[in-house]
């Protein structure tokens, strides 16, 4: 490892990767200038955990801060500045350009993360997205208890959204274009979470929106199923790379528009490093170029980066886009290949449902658990929808996965057993012999 001494480090974004990034670049090389550009008044806060503060589990905004600013600025020495939008980056000249004055560099880290996609019906002051701090705080200072509340999109943000502010008292209007939940999800288990939100959440399905807008001190929705009244309107429609800074410098980027990285998350321009949301990575099943917009990846990269930025050595293998959300007290994930991507790369499927502890162990639930395959016998992918320890399961069979493993891998692996944890023939044990034997 090679630190080097009086280099100045420059990273765009302070978000998990981009302070991730920034705190390891610093530890790597102490005596260099490492200085983040944030566009935004916060850094290093928990975007997952806004939904638990809409829900009101969260009792403060400034809980989901990580650290305070004073924590990077005063303990670590990094120059970190809020309120500061970056505008160009001239990679000839080796200048970030910023609303807040030029920032010459060594190395540079873009982790700019990643920004809601609104349609143009929904493109209204009147609507609310949730992906930063100052979003939520608006959200929360328009919601009154038992407040009315329209959530648009019914992908994992919208889903696990419409549940946390049911769960929190609130009446949920959730419009979905398509009649099914969560895309990634196999149709079975797309379902099961369906059944399991209908009667505490109102699901408008197959709806398009039209128009919103203000009226009488609430929101109107012209929707293909008819007008719906809202005290709250939340769009939940997507995600897109910040990447335009990056492209608009000639920097290489997917078709998804994610920034291209290597496993050293440098991009295609010599000294420019990428990490988070913004940043493409390597999928592990598959070995082409994915976008996981996702917090576990993006504190991962951003440590990658930060390390060799500052002149260390360390590789981010890719990823397989883990993901576990909350819905009504059940534990739901995915990981890798699931649903429609399962099945255009040939994968078989099984689809179990067992016991998440023993059977004369109180407080016994059903999992339906569902693991992808290729014919071959190598695991593509897993699903999971139950109670408590379904989590992770996903984690562990996610853990395999990472590393290539087969059926037979699964079936073999050492899991602890203990009546309150699980029968002693796992769902995923049964899920892999079922497999094994199709």
């Amino acid at each position: 490892m090679k630190a080097y001494t009086g280099m100045r480090i420059v990273v765009v974004g302070g978000g998990a990767a981009g302070m991730a990034a920034a705190s390891k670049a610093k530890r790597v090389s102490p005596h260099a200038s490492v200085t983040v550009l944030e566009a935004g008044r916060f850094v290093s806060y928990a975007e997952c955990g806004m939904p638990y503060y809409l829900q009101g589990i969260v009792k403060d905004l400034e809980d989901l801060l990580h650290y305070p600013v004073t924590e990077f600025t005063q303990r670590r020495g990094i120059d970190v500045r809020t309120g500061c939008r970056v505008t160009e980056i001239d990679t000839g000249k080796q200048v970030v350009k910023s609303q807040c004055g030029d920032f010459p560099y060594d190395r540079l880290i873009i982790a700019s993360g990643a920004s809601p996609v609104l349609p143009p019906e929904l493109s209204s002051p009147d609507v609310h997205t949730l992906r930063s701090m100052e979003e939520a705080s608006s959200i929360k200072a328009s919601m009154r208890p038992g407040s009315e509340v329209a959530i648009v999109g019914g992908g994992v943000l919208g889903t696990e959204l419409a549940s946390a502010l049911s769960e929190g008292g609130f009446r949920v209007t959730l419009v979905v274009r398509k009649h099914r939940l969560i895309s990634a999800l196999s149709e079975e288990v797309s379902a099961l979470v369906a059944a399991e939100m209908e009667g505490r959440v109102k699901i408008l399905w197959d709806t398009t929106v039209a128009s919103v807008e203000g009226k009488g001190g609430q929101k109107l929705l012209e929707t293909s199923s008819g007008q719906v009244r809202a005290d709250v309107v939340i769009a939940a429609t997507g995600v897109r790379p910040n990447s335009r800074i990056a492209s608009d410098a000639g920097i290489q980027t997917t078709g998804s528009g994610a920034i291209r990285v290597d496993e050293r998350c440098l991009t295609s321009e010599p000294g420019v490093y990428a990490a988070g949301d913004v940043a493409a990575c390597r999928d592990l099943v598959t070995g082409d170029y994915g976008w996981f917009p996702l917090a576990q990846v993006s504190n991962k990269m951003g440590r990658v980066a930060g390390a060799n930025a500052a002149g260390g050595e360390m590789s981010f293998p890719g990823a397989l886009g883990t993901t576990l959300i909350r819905i009504f007290g059940k534990e739901l994930g995915f990981t890798g290949l699931t649903g429609q991507r399962a099945r255009d790369a040939g994968c078989k499927s099984v689809h179990i449902t067992a016991g998440s502890r023993a059977n004369y162990y109180p407080g016994r639930e059903n999992v339906d658990f569902v693991l992808h395959y290729f014919p071959d016998g190598r695991v593509a992918g897993a699903e999971v929808f139950g109670g408590p320890g379904s989590a992770w399961r996903l984690n562990a069979v996610a853990g395999l996965i990472s590393r290539g493993s087969r059926l037979e891998d699964l079936f073999f692996a050492d899991f602890g057993y203990s009546p309150p944890f699980g029968p002693v023939w796992d769902p995923i044990v049964i899920a892999a012999s079922v497999a094994m034997r199709e």
